[in-house]
Order: C-alpha cells, then structure tokens, then sequence
C-alpha cells in the first residue's frame, strides 16, 4: 500500500522519528482489547460455567485495581493511576465480555436441538452466506458448506421455532444457488456443532433445498449486482481472470477456477481473494480522492464514505466476515490518512472491541485474527521500516511495498503455521510484485459493477483495462507457486506457531545488527546457489531408460508410460491438478500420444488440468460408453485423426466424466473411447484393451464405476505391466474366467490395493513388481495388510507411493530395477 506517511523526500532522520513516535504510542485501549478478546474466547472454547468463573475472577480483581486507583489518587500518583485507571476499565471489559459470550455460550448448550440430535427432521432456514464448495469426493460429488440461521425445525409431529446459527452440510449442484437472506426447507439430520463458535448445530442435508420464502431487498440486489458484475467479467475476460475479478472485488468465490485456488494459497496470495480490510481501505481512498476534488467539507466527505462502505458491505455480503474487513479497512484508512499509528492503533483496539461486541463468534475466527495482525503489523512495523529503508536510499514506493510485505509476513506467519502446518516461501516477493496492481483492479471492478447494472456493454470496456493487470496478477501467482519449495511442510499446532514466533523475533532482533545482516545475505546467497538449482532441475530424475513411472499423486492413481524423447502415455492423473502437473514436469514430459483415463472417480480423473496445461496431447481416452453416459457426444472419436493440442491453461478439477469432455473441447482435444479387444502401437510400447468386456455396464449407475475401470496390458521393454483401475473382486474374477491373458511382470495393483481385491486374479498374474498408488495416512485403510502379504507370498517385490514418493521401473527381460524420489515438502 502507498500513502503509509507522508513524508516526501527522503530523510536520514526519519526512523529516529517514527522511533520517537513509537515510544508515546497510544497503547491504552489495547489492554482492554486483549481482555475482551480473551475473555471471549474461554467462555466459547471452555463453556459457559467457565466463562463465568473468569467473570467473577476478573470482577474482584477490579476491586482491587479499584482500591489501588484510590490510593493512586490519595497519592497523587499520576503514572500510578493511569495505569490502575486503564488496567481497571480492561478488566471491567473482560468480565462484561466474559458474562455475555457465557450467556449466549449457555444459549447453544441448551437448544432444543441438542436434544434431537441423531435425528432426521425437517427444517426451515435463512441462508447468512453464500454456499461455500469444497473439494470434491473421491466418487466426483460436489459438496457444499452453507452457513445459516435456522428458523423451525419438525420432529416427528412437533414443530419447533427456534433460531440459532446452523452449518450445513450438502452435496448436489442445486444447493450452489442458494441466496443469502431466502429461506429455505430441506431434510436433515442434526448433528453436534464441529466448532465452537456458537452454531448449535451441524445439519446434514438429505435432500435438496426448496424455497420456504423471499429475501430480503438488499440480499436480492446484492444478488443482481454480483451476477451482472460476473456476466460482464465473462463476456470480457479469460476464464481464469473471469473467476478471479468478482473474487477480488466483492468476495465473490463461486467461479473462481481450482488451480487458480491453489496457486493463490501456495504463493501466500489467498487473501486477495478474501473480502478484506484492503477492498475497503482502497475503496473508500478512492472514493475520498473524487471527493475532495469536488471540494467538498469534511462533513460531506465523511458522509460519502460511510455510504460507499454501507453499500459495499451490502454487495460483499454483511456477514460477520464482511463487517471485520470493513472495520479494518476503516481502520487501514485512518492509518493512510493520518499517517500518525497514534490514532490509528486505537482506533483498531476500538474496532476490535466493537466487533466482538457485535459478534463473539469471530474471537474464535482465524480470519479475525490473521485481519488484527496484519492490521496492527501495518500500524506498528510497517511506517518505520520504510522510513529505514528510505533513509538508505530505497524510493518511497519500493520501500512502502516491501514494509508493508514483511510486516504482514512477520505478524501472521505464526498464526499460519499453527492452522496449517505450511509455510510459503515466496509469500513476501509475490506480495511485493502484486501490490501496484490490487488497487486498480479494486477500483476498476467495483466501478464495473456499478455499471453493469447500467449499462452492461460499457462494464465490459472497462474490465478491458483491467485485463493486463488481472494477467499480471495470475503470472505471478502462478510463476511463483510452480517454484519449487515454494510451499514448504513444517511442524504445526500450537507448538509450531510458537517456535516459529520465537524464531521471527530473533531474527528481527537479531537484523537490526549491520554484521549480522551481512552474514545473513552471504548464507541466503550460498544456500541458494546450492539449493535451488538441486530443486529446479532435479538432476540426474528421471534416470535415462526409465519404463514406467509412477506419480506420487496421494490418494489416486497418476502413471506414465515412457516412448523415449519427452513423450510419454498417461494413465490417469490424480485428484489434483498440481501434484500432476509437478511430476510431469519432474519427468520433463511434453509430448502425450494418449492419455487414457481408466474411470470417472475423482481420485483418477481430477488432476486432468495438470496434465494438459504446458503439453501437446494428442488424444484422451476413456472406456466404451463413458461418452454415451455423459450425455454429451465426442467431438471426435476417431482414433484416425489425431491431432495434436497445446493448452496453455489450466481450469479446476474434474469431478465426472461431462467435465472431461468439457475440458477436451476446451482444449481441442480428440475423446476416444476404448473397446476390450482393441490394440494400439506406439512405438516401444504396444496396448491390449481387455476390459470391461462390454459397453453396456457402462449405462449403470455411478456405484460400479470401479468395475468399468479400462484394464490392459501394455508390452514395454521392461516386459509386460498390467494397468487394472480400480477393478474390484467381481470384475477381476470375470476377467480371470473370460480367459483374458492377464499374466504380466508388472501390475499396477488394483484399487490402491484394498481389500476388494482377490488372491485369485493376484494368482493369475502372478507379477514379478507390484505398484500401489495410494495416498499417506488415507482414512480408506488403503493397502490392506493381506493383499500386501499375498503379494509377498507370490515372490513380487511391492513399491508404494506413499511411502516411497515418485517410482521409476527400468530394465528389461529378466532384469527389473526401481528407483524412488522422495516427495519433497515443496512439490
């Protein structure tokens, strides 16, 4: 951000200042910030009874900062009574704030719905947020978490008006319409709340959604106003920077691409996507700038931009999330404006204050505290490292953006690392690159909304300017977060956060020393000429002559059959895009002749994009009557003409079959669909489709995708391998007994190697190499200790991806030899 102070030229004396400043810093509301917020955050996490206990606790030690403010007085003891005056008014606040979150915590603890739990039941209620996807199931179902106020609930023959806070849990594309404000019955069984942040229920949803009644005005506005922006992002933009605009703009995550997701959060970008205290702050700077152009008083001024943070509040949804990110924006704005963190931290205290006054639940937020930190690091941290950085010749912009990247780095990074047990090495350069540009694309997309509502034709001129800096912005995050160790694995929890805490307050102690700074930059510059070339190029990966490789993809299936000078056939990709991506590249694989697809499940259809996005892929390949079944006919089936298709993007993962062919066409790719019998040649390798025996059983339902699995065999140099899918028992036997020559040196053991599979189809293959691909620590309990154990008995040497990362087989005849490459933290 620009405008920290306002100072022009460059001036030596500048950190002496701002170090001047920091020792008279307004500090007296921050005691009773951390009060309310402590206070606030026992009573939720530890219960009612304990909250009042801290209640009561903190009220006799006001009696005693009660006396000791006396004895000040009598004394007069100026110093000794302001601090007694603002410890008192802290302590009264954390017990007010205790006594209120213990009332509302006892409210939940005793809803009627606590008591029907387990229960299948009825219910009507009020969407407060917009449907929230999540990661799709290994089986393809889109699932949903919605938040909402619950108005009745019907057990049995009883019906219940109650309200209360709900999540709900929902799977079907019928429930990513929903609009906040309009109420809504559907079946649902309750469940315990997985928070504590006073929901009283968790809802399963069993059915879909109806509509029970009309939304509100401002809900159904809000709703036009973020279709229309999203139609006109459409018509103006890429599909990437299409998803991206309304995000950035008003929150707005509903057609924001998965890869484009992933990228964001690897690079430490995700909070752009977020409705933050930034949206306001450059809003209402924006909106301040027309204004006093205009020559307006202060009185308009402070009129105008407490009207344009109302309206935004109402577009980006007024959740509790929302208003957070508006008082921090407000606060942000104060901090720019002034240039003084004097005003600025009280001002955030207050705002802290005030919004868990409106709404406990956001103490137990991580979004509420990663906003206060960044917030207070940008009060605190971020002017005087500037004005250090200025007054060593950096410009003011540069050394701005820097400040400012560090500081949220430094104040959040902690907090990040306990919830997620990663950290992302590049955070700080990517937030640097980006900055210039979150500005004009703010200001930019919410003038577009305003005018597509108007007159749409002219919201999407404007989206035109913006495009160059919506490229910019998916560059770099995609640049940045293909790095590798970008992202990086570390220990986690609370001890985490706090060693990584303690680490970041020896290091900033520590760099205020000139020679400790030097050395730093000479063991950063000798770590990265050793490191980074290691990471890039990997070298001596893949060894050469390397016959089959199999991708550490997690819980999936991602294969890779070599025919020599970069090109390769693949055999399903994974559930991510990116862990695919990383091992094709690790491959160094660009050209795909087929990429054959064995079933339409998640966890081997997934990662699709990453496969495609860089390469030229001649042709993908499903199983006879999976087209047909997607009730969307190929483009092309013809395994005749071939042609070969770069794509130079990547969209989010697939989840069903349709969505392949949607990908297909999008990249004009050819769909074949495979037959048992048929045999293709590429070279050093030859394929023999053997299953499933008929196309018919591909017209069932979703249950026996694993049965319709492609299985073949495919003759290479290291002798023949046996790909399977997810085959289970029953089809394995049926193969087994159609006289199928499934006989091979090598199997790709079937289903990640579950329990479903049958010592019998294991005899007749009777494999010299067994391969499982399966994720670590899965919850399916996949592979199952006794088909390990078969395979043993058989004299087959088994290889895991889980525990062994990416697997290279070389050889040929007699001789097999496996290599494995440790899945680093950051690929």
């Amino acid at each position: 951000m620009s405008g920290i102070d306002g100072a022009g030229d460059v001036d030596p004396r500048a950190a002496d200042e701002h170090a001047g400043e920091l020792a008279v810093l307004d500090a007296r509301l921050v005691p009773a910030a951390v009060f309310c917020w402590a206070a606030t955050i026992v009573a939720l996490a530890a219960g009612w009874v304990a909250g009042l206990l801290l209640a009561v606790g903190l009220m006799v030690a006001a009696i005693g900062l009660w006396v000791l403010l006396l004895w000040a007085m009598a004394h007069r003891s100026e110093r000794l009574r302001a601090v007694a005056l603002v410890a008192l008014a802290a302590v009264l606040l954390g017990a007010g704030f205790a006594v209120a979150a213990a009332w509302r915590e006892y409210r939940v603890a005793t809803h009627p719905l606590r008591a029907v739990a387990g229960r299948s039941m009825q219910v009507v209620v009020t969407p407060s947020a917009d449907p929230k996807a999540v990661r799709s199931n290994a089986f393809g179902e889109q699932r949903w978490v919605v938040r909402a106020t619950l108005r009745e609930y019907r057990s049995g023959a009883k019906s219940t008006t109650v309200g209360g806070a709900v999540v709900i849990l929902a799977s079907g594309e019928e429930w990513a319409t929903l609009l906040p404000g309009r109420p809504m019955t559907f079946r649902a069984r309750a469940e315990p709340p997985r928070r504590h942040d006073l929901t009283v229920a968790t809802l399963r949803a069993q059915g879909p959604p109806e509509p029970a009644g009309a939304p509100p005005w401002w809900q159904r506005v809000a709703g036009y106003v973020r279709a229309e922006l999203s139609a006109a992002a459409a018509g103006a933009l890429g599909p990437d920077a299409a998803g991206l605009l309304p995000a950035v703009v008003v929150g707005d995550t509903s057609r924001l691409p998965e890869h484009v997701t992933e990228d964001f959060e690897i690079a430490g970008l995700e909070h752009i996507y977020v409705v933050s205290g930034a949206n306001f702050s450059i809003l209402l700077s924006a909106v301040l700038c027309v204004v006093r152009m205009l020559t307006l008083g202060p009185r308009a001024q402070a009129a105008v931009a407490t009207l344009t943070l109302l309206l935004f509040v109402v577009i980006a949804r007024p959740d509790p999330s929302v208003l957070r990110a508006a008082g921090m924006g407000a606060v942000t704005l104060l901090a720019m404006v002034t240039g003084r963190r004097k005003q600025a931290l009280p001002a955030l205290c207050a705002a802290i204050i005030g919004l868990l006054a409106l709404a406990p639940e956001l103490a137990m937020r991580a979004g509420f505290a990663l906003s206060a930190l960044a917030t207070a690091g940008l009060i605190l941290l971020a002017p005087s490292w500037s004005d250090w950085l200025r007054a060593r010749g950096w410009w003011r912009g540069p050394a701005e953006s820097v400040a400012v990247a560090v500081a949220a780095f430094v104040v959040t990074t902690p907090l990040l690392i306990a919830l997620s047990g990663k950290l992302s090495t590049v955070s700080i350069l990517a937030n640097i690159l980006v900055e210039p540009v979150i500005g004009p694309i703010t200001v930019l997309g919410v003038l577009a909304a305003v005018l597509s509502v108007v007159w749409p034709p002219l919201a999407e001129a404007v989206l035109l300017c913006a495009r160059p800096l919506l490229w910019w912005l998916l560059s770099v995050a995609e640049r940045l977060a293909a790095v590798p160790g970008a992202e990086l694995a570390i220990p986690g929890g609370t001890g985490g956060g706090i060693l990584a805490c303690a680490l970041l307050v020896v290091a900033v102690l520590a760099l205020r020393s000139r020679r400790v700074r030097r050395l730093a930059a000479v063991i950063t510059i000798c770590l990265a000429a050793v490191l980074v070339p290691v990471r890039v190029w990997h070298p001596g990966w893949p060894p050469p002559g390397w016959v089959l490789a199999a991708c550490d993809v997690g819980q999936g299936d991602g294969l890779a059959l070599s025919l020599g000078g970069g090109a390769a056939i693949v055999v399903d990709v994974g559930p991510q895009p990116r862990l695919m991506r990383s091992c094709l590249d690790r491959l160094r694989i660009t050209t795909i002749p087929l990429l054959l697809l064995s079933h339409p499940h998640a966890d081997h259809i997934g990662g699709l994009a990453g496969a495609l996005r860089g390469r030229t892929v001649a042709a993908i390949a499903v199983a006879a009557g999976e087209l047909a079944a997607s009730h969307s006919p190929p483009a092309n089936r013809s395994a005749a003409q071939h042609h070969s298709s770069k794509t130079g993007f990547e969209r989010e993962p697939v989840a069903d079959i349709a969505e392949v062919v949607s990908a297909a066409r999008a990249a004009d790719i050819p769909l074949l669909e495979l037959q048992s019998g048929a045999e293709l040649n590429f070279g050093p390798v030859e394929l023999t489709i053997l299953a499933p025996i008929s196309s018919g059983a591909a017209q069932s339902s979703a249950d026996n995708a694993n049965d319709r699995s492609i299985v073949f065999a495919a003759k290479t140099p290291a002798g023949r391998i046996l790909f399977t899918g997810d085959i289970e028992a029953e089809a394995q036997r049926a193969l087994v007994n159609s006289g199928a020559p499934v006989q091979a040196d090598i199997l790709k053991v079937p289903h990640h190697g579950s329990r479903t599979t049958a010592a019998e189809f294991l005899d007749a293959v009777h494999p010299r190499l067994a391969v499982v691909s399966v994720g670590a620590d899965n919850t399916f309990g996949h592979p199952n200790p006794a088909i390990l154990a078969h395979l043993s008995a058989l004299g087959a040497t088994v290889v895991r991806t889980d525990h062994q990362g990416d697997v290279l087989i070389l050889g040929s005849g007699p001789t097999l030899r496996t290599v494995a490459r440790q899945r680093n933290s950051g690929d």
